[in-house]
């Protein structure tokens, strides 16, 4: 879809094509499309990203928590957003072995233990092999803070890359 025509739908229209630009959140749709009209789709991406920004840290941690475990077995999962089963399936983890399955089951697992969010990871251009040494990276550390900014990271350049795919110029 281009601006001109994002310009140009109904509120309605906009917030259920954008709700899932950050995962199962219509609520930063509706914060944007009250900012119409947009100069071009870097502006749209900037104000999502600012409103996105001028969440507070609850806000924030709601949306980590609404991704998906990475590598679980999405061809029968019911949950993933149409955005996230492609690009899981474009890294990849649909194709996982019985064996990979039960290793990404075991580490969503433990991450969540220990952070309380789940592991999140911009999988777009990644491949199994990229994804479980982030995933080893990441589970060692032992900051919460700073896991919880690189969550913040991640979530940003996961709706970075559904933005550019979704709109064009």
């Amino acid at each position: 879809m281009n601006i001109k025509v994002i310009n140009n739908i109904s509120d309605d229209v906009f917030v259920d094509y954008f709700k899932n630009i950050f995962e199962k959140t219509p609520l930063l749709a509706k914060l944007v499309v009250s900012k119409k009209p947009f100069k071009n789709k870097t502006h749209l991406i900037d104000i999502f990203m600012k409103e996105f920004d001028n969440l507070d840290i609850i806000s924030k941690k709601k949306i980590i928590k609404k991704h998906p475990d990475l590598g679980s077995r999405i061809e029968i999962s019911e949950n993933l957003t149409k955005l996230s089963k492609n690009e899981q399936e474009n890294a990849g983890l649909d194709k996982c072995t019985p064996e990979e399955y039960d290793f990404f089951h075991k580490m969503n697992n433990e991450f969540k233990l220990k952070f309380d969010i789940p592991f999140i990871f911009a999988v777009k251009g990644s491949n199994k092999k990229i994804i479980i040494e982030e995933f080893k990276k990441r589970l060692i550390n032992a900051d919460i803070d700073k896991e919880f900014h690189e969550s913040v990271k991640q979530v940003k350049k996961i709706a970075l890359f559904r933005l550019e795919d979704s709109v064009n110029d």
